[in-house]
């Protein structure tokens, strides 16, 4: 039997990593975010991004495609050049990085080839934290590229599987999560971690404006408002354009869990946030994990979402 003993100062219940609290706040983690499209990465996480990169930690934004669809007159060639140069922008103006795995728009597949995408991907940067859609989104893509690093989370560690990248030495999965989306059917989103973005909100703006083919061309032109919004945007116009994209993917967030949010931050009132869901598989995560990998933020216990679920 060994003599070691559990020690709740020095090894957290739960927590991921085996090291004394002390050293843990002073490591450096890597947050790796793999998304369906170029711009999806600033969206979800462009808040936690910045927060992450101003502490010195390491952020990679993956988009599994190349967005070379997502123009009404732009060629997917073209496209597919400009979104790589505007997502590789609004990275860097994070702190992050990013690259693509450069699979077609609307081409994304559970099949072996995109999933030896992902598990190689995810191997070479060998990160503490996946984030990731959750497989209930409106875009065929976006459920898809959960489903594959879902798919991919257990195969990370089989030594056989794409041997071309070695396992971790760990042999530890990272943590996964989900970014927040306000889909209810099947299953509603449930915000394990809330995060205040409002002090580096302006950032996020400013790097979600830098996809300027998506956000001031082609999402005006599928609303049918091409014909409404100035050819030349001034900075006024493009902010409108921002809020108008970030309030309809967030604003459920902040109305439903309200309580939440005064209860977390209970010193400020929360104008804007992003929240992440654990996923299931994966490395389990503990509180203090969460508070590591997600500065600042507030983790609910699990009757108070409980409490909000049930409303």
């Amino acid at each position: 039997m060994s003599d070691i003993k559990y020690d709740p100062d020095l090894w957290p219940l739960g927590s991921s990593w085996i090291y004394p609290r002390e050293s843990r706040a002073k490591r450096i983690y890597k947050i790796l975010v793999i998304a369906a499209h170029p711009d999806d990465p600033v969206l979800l996480t462009g808040g936690l991004t910045y927060k992450l990169t101003q502490k010195g930690h390491k952020v990679k934004w993956i988009s599994v495609t190349n967005g070379n669809m997502g123009h009404q007159t732009l060629g997917p060639i073209e496209l597919a050049a400009l979104e790589l140069e505007e997502a590789k922008a609004a990275a860097k103006s994070l702190g992050a990085e990013y690259e693509t795995l450069n699979v077609n728009d609307g081409w994304v597949w559970v099949n072996r080839e995109n999933t030896e995408k992902i598990v190689r991907a995810i191997r070479s940067y060998d990160p503490a934290l996946v984030i990731t859609h959750r497989p209930y989104d409106y875009h065929r893509d976006h459920r898809y590229t959960s489903q594959l690093v879902m798919d991919a989370s257990y195969m990370l560690i089989v030594p056989h599987y794409c041997p071309e990248v070695p396992i971790s030495p760990s042999r530890k999965h990272p943590i996964i999560c989900y970014s927040y989306d306000h889909f209810e059917k099947p299953i509603l989103f449930e915000a394990n971690v809330l995060l205040d973005v409002t002090d580096v909100y302006k950032k996020k703006a400013e790097a979600i404006a830098l996809h300027k083919s998506q956000l001031f061309e082609w999402l005006p032109w599928t609303l049918s408002m091409e014909d409404t919004i100035p050819e030349e945007y001034d900075e006024r116009t493009r902010m409108e354009l921002v809020e108008m994209l970030i309030i309809w993917h967030y604003s459920g967030l902040i109305s439903n869990y309200r309580k939440l949010w005064k209860k977390g931050y209970p010193d400020r009132k929360v104008l804007k946030g992003e929240a992440f869901e654990l996923c299931e598989y994966g490395r389990p995560a503990s509180k203090e994990d969460l508070k590591t990998l997600f500065p600042e933020a507030y983790v609910p216990t699990k009757r108070e979402l409980k409490e909000v679920l049930r409303k």
